[in-house]
Order: C-alpha cells, then structure tokens, then sequence
C-alpha cells in the first residue's frame, strides 16, 4: 500500500508540473520564472538515469597514489641544479634528460620559441620573492614528453600547496568572451606587454605534453584569481595533452578556458579547489580521467558557460568518456558534478562516489538544455552510463538558481 501512495504522489506531481509548463500557468503566475518551472518538471521526472552499469576509469602506475607526499628535491640548490630557466624564453631551449632546473618568478615561452623539456627533468620552485609559474604566450610551443617510467616533474622544494603557480598554455582557439579574445590571469608579460588567448583558429597547436606529474602549484594571483595546475586558456585541438597528473595543488587541478583541445589520462588528485574546470566555450574531449577529492577540498567537476552571459557562444559543450570521480572516506562538502551558467555537456560511462550532491545541474539555461534533450530533439546535454552511489544527501538536483 505504501508503495502504491508513493507512486500516486508521483504522478500527482507530475500532472501538477506539467500544468504549470503550459503557456496560460506561466502567464497566470508570473512570479513563477522559466528556470523555477523547469527545476520542478526535471525534479519531478528524473529523466537521467543515475544506476547505470559503468567502469570509469582508474590510473596506470604512472600516476602517484592520494598519499603520495611529493617529488623529494630537497638535495636541490640554485648551485646545484643543471640551470636556472630563463624569464624570458625567445629562441628555442632544450633540457637535457634527467637535468634539474629552477624556476624562480614568472618563466614564458614566447611567440615564435620552442621549449622542449626531455624525459626525467625536475624543474623545482626554490621559494624565491617572485611567485613562479611557467607559461607559453600565443605562438609560442612547448615539447614536454617523458615517459611512464621516467616522469616530467614540476614541483617546489617546501612541499606546500600553492608554492607556486603552474603551467599555463595560450593558444588562438575561439572562446566566447566578448570581443574572442581576453586577457590570461596573469595579465602582462616580462615586459609589462599585454598578454592574450583566444582566437579563430580551432586547430592551433601550442605543441605537447605528457607524463608530466605537477605537484603543488595553484599559488593565489590575487584574492580572486588564483594558479592552478595545468591552465589551458583558447588552446587548439592540435596540442596534444595526455598522461598529466595534478597533485595536491592549492586551487584547481585542470583548467579549460574555451577552446577545443582534447585530453585523456588525466589524473588530479587532492587538489583544494576543483579537480577540473571549464568555461567560455570549451568544446574539447577529455578521455579517461580519475579525480580523488580530499577532506576540505571542493568539487570533482564544475562545468561553467560564460559567467557574464549564459547564453554565450560557442557554448561550453565538452565531451567526457570514462570517468572515476571519488570523494576522500571522510566525505567532501560538495559535488561530484557541478555543470551550471547553461555549460552544455556529453558524458558517457562515469562513476561519481561518496559525494554530498553527486550531479549538480544549475541556471535556467543549463536547465533548457537538459530539457531540450530529454523532452525533445536536441543532443545538448546527454549523460549514460552514469553510476552514483553513497551520496551523503542527494544522487542528482536540478536548480533555477544558486542557493
């Protein structure tokens, strides 16, 4: 009997819901917005299934473990090291295998340079006044490929989350910002010159990286803007990005700020913000991805259009196949998913567990799209393969709005 009630209720909900979609409910109540409507009807409906059959994806041995305290480099001193990089790369530079350098304040390959950086370097934050960070300006090209067994690493000599910046990759690939260009996080050059991402050219290439392990970056710019592991800001599908781990760093692991690059083999562990990020269009494929959410860290995955115009396009429509988002045993405060400010996306075989929310849907434009898809024609925002399971609170919401 008691199942019986509940399964009346549903449908009484539903009717209730649907109603008030019709166009004389909407007029008869304006205080009822589209998004408030449209969080009722999916809530209602649940029209995506969340007990699917799914294997996600878990690392190879190439990718440190949670507990993994860092790279040790405490043999390394200015004196040392193989070399110090210089702040302003412009003719091509190769490390030697197996060399150790030093990155000491802000480090850019600039337009027209190549930095290639060979299997088994260490390149080490020494702690000097100058926040370090490396990053490759439009034009400009790094070659960074180690191997399983011989790993790039990136790392600082305290050990401390957000000791230094990260790398930072701009390319000439659309976004949606207006205007289709904007301004990186950090701004200016080594020469106070203004720096830029964005553009026309889908098919940019800023060159390659891989087996690259970067631990304890995401130093904060400003209050408001901070570094985070890997930053890929309007970078085109020709740069090849796979087997990168981002570890413990003080903000989020991957970043995509438009653009169309593809990815896969991407492990981002402990990260305290996001694991993984995207916003102002990015309409790339990440393939094979694992992220572990620490105690006190943030989401899994959050999944932004354009902050400032959620309807801005290209729409931010990436494509995730095979993915393992994991919550620390003693639970994070957020979402496995956070896809939100009408970001579209596709995901199929994706495990979410131990998270408070597992899938957050959120924005009345986010919502229209999810509604397009399952009420109607579109392909904007399809998810199978989904499994979530010991969530702490709910396995998925729809929301009109930030709450």
């Amino acid at each position: 009997m008691k199942k019986l009630v509940q399964k009346f209720a549903a449908i009484t909900m539903l009717a209730s819901v649907l109603v008030a979609c019709s166009n004389d409910e909407t007029k008869e109540n304006p205080s009822q917005s589209e998004g408030e409507i449209l969080e009722a009807k999916l809530t209602a409906q649940q029209p995506i299934a969340i007990n699917e059959e799914a294997t996600g994806w878990t690392p190879g041995d190439w990718a440190v473990s949670v507990d993994f305290p860092g790279t040790d480099v405490s043999d390394v001193t200015a004196e040392s090291a193989d070399g110090t990089l210089p702040r302003n790369i412009d003719t091509d530079l190769e490390l030697a295998e197996n060399s150790t350098w030093v990155l000491a304040g802000g480090v850019h390959v600039r337009n027209g340079a190549t930095l290639t950086i060979n299997p088994g370097v260490r390149v080490v934050d020494l702690e000097g006044d100058d926040v370090a960070y490396l990053m490759v300006e439009q034009g400009g090209k790094i070659e960074a490929n180690g191997t399983a067994d011989n790993m790039i690493v990136f790392t600082s000599k305290d050990q401390i989350p957000g000791s230094w910046g990260g790398i930072i990759i701009n390319g000439y690939a659309p976004i949606n910002v207006e205007g289709g260009k904007a301004h990186p996080e950090v701004g200016t050059g080594i020469d106070g010159e203004e720096l830029w991402y964005g553009g026309d050219n889908s098919n940019d290439d800023s060159g390659s990286l891989s087996y690259i392990r970067l631990e304890f970056g995401g130093n904060e710019i400003t209050t408001d803007k901070e570094h985070n592991g890997f930053t890929f800001n309007g970078v085109g599908d020709q740069t090849e990005c796979h087997h990168l781990q981002a570890h413990k760093g003080d903000d989020d692991g991957f970043e995509w700020f438009g653009g169309t690059a593809n990815a896969s083999y991407l492990v981002s562990t402990d990260n305290k913000d996001d694991q993984f990020d995207w916003t102002e269009g990015w309409t790339g494929t990440l393939e094979n991805a694992y992220a572990h959410v620490a105690e006190g860290c943030d989401r899994g995955f959050e999944g932004d259009n354009n902050a400032q115009n959620h309807e801005a396009t290209p729409y931010s429509h990436p494509t995730l196949k095979n993915i393992t988002v994991i919550a620390d045993e003693n639970g994070s405060d957020s979402q496995g998913f956070k896809i939100r400010v009408g970001s579209k996306v596709t995901m199929e075989n994706v495990i979410v567990k131990g998270f408070p929310t597992g899938v957050s849907i959120e924005h009345d434009v986010t919502l229209k799209h999810v509604d397009n898809t399952y009420n109607g024609s579109a392909s904007d925002f399809t998810i199978t393969g989904l499994n979530i399971s010991e969530s702490l609170d709910k396995d998925i919401e729809y929301k009109a709005s930030r709450q």
